[in-house]
């Protein structure tokens, strides 16, 4: 059996027809995988987007809620300090009169004890120099 030229141009030309039919079929393939990784990839992003932005809003809430606070707790120790400093001068001023009123108390208590027994605190007194003498002497020991 022997192929006429013209025989052989029209297989040629169907093999070179039919390659480039299944290179399109390929092609369309490969751009119909191509473009759902693309969808596909798309949506991650946008996931991704979506995730991002709704994590930067709780960390903007966060901070709004931690500013709301220091500011608060600045505020009340503010008016506690301011508390406290104007409230300074009537406890200082009702420490004095409380000790004013203890030294006087106690002056007289010594000058009642005085009057009462001369004696014993005479006695007192010399026994408290003769201690203090005996301790200031250095002569303890020997």
């Amino acid at each position: 059996m022997a192929t006429t030229k013209n025989e052989l141009g029209i297989e040629i030309e169907e093999a070179v027809d039919s390659a480039v039919d299944s290179i399109d079929i390929n092609a369309e393939i490969a751009r119909t995988k191509l473009d759902g990784t693309i969808h596909e990839l798309k949506g991650k992003a946008e996931d991704v987007y979506g995730k991002a932005e709704e994590a930067f809003g709780k960390a903007k809430d966060s901070y709004a809620k931690a500013t709301e606070k220091a500011k608060d707790g600045y505020v009340k120790a503010s008016e506690k300090a301011k508390a406290w400093a104007d409230q300074a001068p009537e406890t200082a001023r009702e420490a004095k009169e409380r000790a004013q009123r203890l030294a006087e108390e106690s002056t007289a208590k010594v000058r009642q004890t005085v009057q009462e027994q001369p004696i014993a605190v005479l006695a007192g007194g010399v026994a408290l120099g003769f201690v203090v003498g005996w301790l200031l002497s250095g002569r303890r020991g020997d």
